[in-house]
């Protein structure tokens, strides 16, 4: 009788856990499905790439300095002491050596200068002419020893007759102009000869020189006398207008 009653309630019960179980089953199979569903379906994540610098590392620190030079020590110096010299014994020569005494100086007689005359030059010689030339031989003539160099002593030569110097045709094309300096001697008869050119101007030292040459000028005076001098003639040379 009891058996009967409880063997309804034993598959009851049996059915009932199965049911459960099945149950269980099929949410956990659910639940992993839709696991791995929304793990596949998952949105992938856009990272940005992170940019490293590298840095080089901070230079080191420079040294100390170097411990200051230790001064040397200065010792004073000590002054030499010189040795103490005795004096030197002067001995006195037996002999006192006997003083050449000087001939006594005998004044030379004066000799009276002669004072020249009047008019004379100097360094002339005694019975020369007045107004003669220094070297020129006694009783000569003024003039005489030669041409003597013009100086202020003197009045020049003056012009008398004669050409001017003319323009050569390469002197015109040229146009030559300027100061000519020639020397030449004047005769006591006023004739010119011997012209040497000291400062030159192109293409007129022929034509001047013979200009000089064809002229005639008074002596020179000396005191009053001809003399022949050494001149020194200036020429202005202008073109011809």
């Amino acid at each position: 009788m009891f058996d009967n009653i409880t063997a309804p309630q034993a598959k009851r019960r049996g059915g009932t856990s199965m049911a459960v179980s099945i149950l269980l089953h099929g949410a956990v199979v659910g639940a992993a499905f839709l696991l791995a569903y929304a793990r596949a379906h998952m949105p992938k994540s856009t990272e940005e790439p992170v940019s490293v610098t590298f840095r080089p590392p901070p230079p080191p620190p420079p040294p100390p300095p170097p411990p200051p030079a230790s001064r040397k020590k200065v010792t004073p110096r000590t002054e030499r002491i010189k040795p103490k010299v005795p004096p030197t014994t002067v001995i006195q020569p037996k002999e006192i050596p006997k003083v050449e005494e000087k001939p006594p100086d005998i004044p030379e007689p004066e000799v009276e200068e002669d004072e020249g005359v009047e008019g004379g030059v100097e360094g002339g010689v005694v019975g020369g002419v007045v107004g003669g030339v220094v070297g020129g031989q006694i009783g000569g003539q003024i003039g005489s020893a030669g041409p003597v160099e013009f100086n202020d002593t003197m009045n020049p030569p003056a012009k008398v007759s004669g050409p001017d110097p003319q323009y050569t045709s390469q002197a015109l094309e040229r146009e030559i102009e300027g100061l000519m300096i020639v020397k030449c001697v004047v005769s006591t008869q006023g004739v010119v000869r011997n012209c040497r050119v000291m400062k030159s101007l192109p293409f007129m030292d022929r034509a001047v020189i013979e200009a000089l040459e064809h002229r005639r000028y008074s002596p020179a005076l000396l005191r009053g006398q001809p003399i022949e001098v050494d001149y020194t003639f200036k020429i202005k040379l202008t073109l011809p207008q």
